[in-house]
């Protein structure tokens, strides 16, 4: 009886053993499975992991598309000659390409069906000998005049001539305004009249340059063999979104390589790492050759510290007798575009001394005329917007879209000059993608795959078509990390037509050849316009600053280029593989939040402290309120590491979403009193919403607040301060003078938290403090003193572990003094 009652307490035991080893493996299996999800908070000083479900799209009601990804190159595999580059395209983030299919495959993109066209005149054929215009006399009523309007550019407005009958403005436009020195205008006019049935009837026409009075037709270049430049840049389009909209556009490409140049060639620039996320410094890439990097980083709601220096390129043209065209599709009396890039604008000025402002930002620029740019005010106003950044779903006018109009009067102007045998340079920035559907560039295709034609046979005319960066808005940027490269991943193609091969010889075409599969910057791009011109006067070395040639593309870029030889503005996402490379989740980077996060509070305090709130707490634009981070990416430098992640705070109730998300870059030095330096920050979510209740003096970037009581006083910032600025992970908070000035403190398994509260709004503190470690890092240098206003928090440090496995002690100083206000 006992021996079967041992046995059976064996067998209970052996079961009851095996039942808890398979309990600990799936716990162990749960814990190694959860530890490689990308997002996680910090509880209990224990790390959690947590996925971001809620940013992947399940598709269940919609076509399932596959991850499989498309080739994004005009040339195959088979065409490409092979060689070693150190940089090679990151790969794609696992299903990201299903995403890109599912938000831009197969969508129907809005027309301009939604108004009506009236063709009152038209260009039939465009003669530059002899241009003639057309008139039909059916539309405008008998009993109604017909008005042309003209833009006159000293005044800023449109002035009207009034003609009884089609015919007489019609002999008007082809008598005055098609010829030289007669009438000036703009490359454009309004005609207006009523139809029989008591329409208004509006046109916008476009016509052929002419020349002013007092041309200067001495200027010439001194060789009939003049390479005409003509730049398309495209706001907002990755390289891979530019293959994913514009097919038409990309098969014209192809036809073009495969079946009409002989010696000319479109080159597909694969690797274009881009400078920073933003025009601005494109555009000072492009045209002044630098990477624009202040001390004191601005934000894109104020004027930059300098304008663009277009003059240091289109100088240069200039002074060979280049005739220099500048289009957009912005409006100049509003806050974005040309006049913001020259540091034109002043919106409290009388308005005629904002127009004599621009005018003569202009011609300090080196730019001639900006002609049918002056349109786009117009274009707007009839589209019911100030500018085309979140809507609408199209721009047209007498259902005609305005790009249209932009690319047809580049290609008269193109004809126009090359039949008066002068040089040109000619500019054209189109904002269509700026937008959140990245839906609305597809309108672009056709009239892009056609203009692509033209320019093929322009054959003394370069053409450079590129992007400053990629999207910053919209689905694709929260629904994957893949859009984080896209946005550096530009896009550049140079149609170099068969007598533009010739002239520019063997050797510099098989350099661009060789240049398309190699790392490359809107910087080679600038020196690569310089070196379309003679060389007098040009450095005649190949070694400029980080390895860049003085004839750019012209010359072959060295192979062995990497991100560490591009100049980029942080924060920036190097498009090489493994050039930084994915950070496992540990306290260690929860510290580097926890800095990046004290940082910003501390950039709003001071931004605010210049307004008349100076002396209390944050105010319209609160506190932000980090609530988780991921897509942890690291790239190390010998002593120098920078980090780079995406930090979610917490959004206001009246946004209808939960949280707002950051790029934030981190340069951590061992070898430095300050170990961590704020490198820079980008706001990924939209924030331009917050224009209705942010603070005038605080970065909007930064803002976040309330959408609906934003500018209303209030009290409760006193009590905010006792509120973690983070939750992923306790806090702790001591007093330290009368309920007034508190000591915060977060620990983590690698390090530590201080900060200081003061949650009184009639007191202000001055503190001392100071750290001293063992085997510990400190984000600054002790000792520090901080004036902690009512209502703020200030970060004092952030310490963290020195050599892992090994103890890490600190003990600090705090004094204080308390004033009364």
């Amino acid at each position: 009886m006992c021996g079967r009652g041992g046995r059976r307490r064996v067998w209970c035991l052996f079961l009851c053993c095996a039942f808890v080893s398979l309990v600990c493996l799936q716990f162990l299996l749960n814990e190694v499975s959860i530890s490689t999800l990308p997002g996680h908070a910090f509880k209990d000083n224990s790390v959690i992991y947590k996925p971001n479900l809620s940013r992947v799209s399940s598709g269940a009601n919609s076509i399932q598309y596959n991850d499989t990804c498309p080739v994004f190159r005009l040339r195959s595999d088979e065409e490409r000659p092979w060689e070693e580059v150190a940089c090679r395209r990151t790969d794609f983030v696992p299903g990201s390409c299903r995403i890109m299919k599912e938000l831009f495959a197969d969508k129907e993109t809005a027309n301009c069906s939604h108004q009506l066209s009236h063709m009152i005149c038209e260009m039939k054929n465009y003669n530059p000998a002899k241009p003639e215009m057309t008139c039909r006399h059916d539309l405008c009523s008998e009993l109604s005049s017909v008005v042309i309007g003209i833009y006159n550019e000293d005044m800023g407005v449109n002035q009207w001539k009034k003609f009884n009958s089609t015919v007489e403005a019609m002999l008007f436009i082809n008598q005055e305004l098609l010829t030289d020195w007669r009438t000036y205008h703009h490359g454009y006019c309004f005609i207006r009249c009523l139809s029989h049935d008591g329409r208004k009837l509006s046109q916008l026409l476009i016509l052929p340059p002419v020349l002013r009075t007092g041309f200067n037709s001495s200027r010439k270049f001194g060789s009939k063999h003049a390479l005409n430049v003509n730049i398309l840049l495209l706001d907002s389009v990755s390289r891979h979104h530019f293959y994913r909209t514009l097919p038409k556009t990309i098969n014209t490409f192809i036809n073009l390589n495969t079946n009409v140049f002989k010696t000319g060639h479109v080159f597909d620039f694969e690797l274009v790492q881009g400078i920073k996320s933003r025009t601005f410094e494109s555009l000072q890439a492009l045209f002044g050759g630098e990477a624009f990097n202040p001390l004191k980083p601005f934000s894109s709601f104020v004027l930059p510290p300098k304008a663009v220096d277009f003059n240091k390129t289109l100088g240069h043209f200039k002074e060979f007798g280049y005739e220099i065209l500048y289009l957009e599709d912005m409006c100049w009396k509003w806050e974005w575009g040309l006049v913001k890039e020259l540091r034109a604008l002043n919106k409290k000025a009388h308005f005629s001394e904002r127009v004599k402002l621009f005018l003569e930002a202009i011609k300090r620029s080196g730019i001639d005329r900006i002609d049918v740019s002056y349109s786009s005010c117009d274009i707007l106003q009839e589209n019911g917007v100030k500018d085309m950044f979140h809507g609408p779903a199209t721009i047209c006018y007498n259902s005609i879209h305005q790009h249209t109009y932009l690319l047809q009067y580049i290609e008269y102007f193109i004809t126009r000059f090359s039949f008066l045998q002068k040089p040109l340079f000619s500019f054209l920035m189109l904002d269509t993608n700026h937008e959140d559907t990245g839906l609305r560039i597809k309108q672009l295709d056709e009239d892009l795959a056609k203009h692509a034609s033209f320019l093929a046979d322009q054959q003394n005319t370069v053409t450079f078509i590129l992007s400053d960066h990629g999207n910053n808005y919209g689905q694709f940027v929260s629904m994957t990390t893949e859009s984080q490269i896209e946005i550096f991943h530009t896009t550049l193609f140079i149609i170099v037509p068969d007598t533009a091969a010739i002239l520019l010889g063997e050797e510099k075409i098989r350099s661009l050849h060789t240049n398309q599969r190699r790392l490359i910057s809107l910087l080679d791009i600038h020196h690569t316009l310089k070196g379309l011109l003679p060389p007098v006067g040009a450095k005649d070395g190949k070694n400029l600053n980080n390895g860049i040639n003085a004839d750019g593309l012209l010359s072959p870029v060295p192979a062995d280029r990497t991100c560490t030889s591009i100049p980029r503005i942080p924060p920036n996402f190097c498009i090489c593989q493994d050039f930084e490379k994915p950070a496992v989740s540990d306290s260690r980077l929860a510290l580097y939040a926890e800095f990046a996060l004290g940082q910003m509070n501390h950039e709003i305090l001071q931004q605010q402290r210049a307004s008349k709130n100076a002396l209390t707490g944050y105010m319209a634009c609160q506190r932000l309120i980090g609530i988780r981070f991921d897509n942890l990416k690291i790239h190390e430098d010998k002593s120098e590491t920078i980090v780079k992640f995406d930090l979610y705070v917490k959004a206001p109730e009246s946004t209808g979403h939960d949280e707002e998300k950051y790029l934030v870059v981190i340069d951590f030095r061992s070898q430095v009193d300050a170990a961590l330096t704020l490198v820079g920050f980008d706001r990924l979510t939209p924030y331009s919403p917050y224009e209705v209740c942010a603070a005038d003096d605080v970065d909007l970037r930064l803002c976040i607040c309330d959408l609906e009581n934003g500018h209303k006083d209030s009290n409760s910032y006193w009590k905010n301060v006792l509120i973690s600025s983070v939750s992923w992970t306790e806090t702790n908070f001591s007093s330290i003078h009368e309920s007034c000035l508190y000591l915060i403190k977060r620990h983590y398994p690698s390090g530590i938290v201080l900060a200081v509260g003061n949650i009184c709004p009639r007191v202000q503190y001055d503190i001392e403090f100071d750290f001293l470690t063992i085997n510990m890092y400190s984000s600054s240098v002790m000792p520090i003193n901080v004036t902690l206003w009512p209502g703020t928090e200030e970060l004092l440090t952030v310490g963290f572990q020195k050599a892992k496995g090994k103890p890490w002690k600190y003990k600090y100083s705090l004094n204080y003094r308390a004033f009364p206000l």
